[in-house]
């Protein structure tokens, strides 16, 4: 597979699981039927595995990673303290949380993504 090939399969898992990452959100959002929850966190899984693969990155996609990791590990944190800390101590409402409960890795998901094509976007 030539470099230009490995890149655009790159790109593609990117998009992919921005993709999925979006709809995976508005399925939370709106309640939709778990299939659609479940297929969006398929197409993500996916497209984290390619993105994972060290063997089609290059030094450009190693520096968009790393954004990308950067601004997860930032969102996970003000994320956490933000629904742990501040929500949990006002009470929530009538004694549960105003955030909905495991919503700390897909924010950093969706960070990890905003991170990486802002990064992208940024060195054209």
């Amino acid at each position: 597979m030539s470099a230009s090939q490995r890149a655009k399969l790159y790109l593609v898992a990117s998009y992919l699981g921005a993709a999925a990452t979006c709809l995976l959100i508005l399925s939370l959002a709106f309640e939709w039927p778990d299939f659609v929850r479940g297929f969006s966190i398929g197409v993500l899984l996916v497209s984290l595995f390619m993105l994972l693969r060290r063997g089609l990155r290059d030094e450009y996609f190693d520096e968009l990673w790393k954004a990308g990791a950067s601004m997860a590990f930032v969102a996970a944190v003000a994320w956490f303290l933000l629904a742990e800390g501040v929500a949990h101590g006002l009470g929530g409402v009538e004694g549960r949380s105003y955030w909905p409960q495991g919503m700390t890795g897909v924010v950093a998901i969706a960070a990890f993504f905003i991170g990486f094509h802002a990064k992208r976007l940024q060195s054209r």
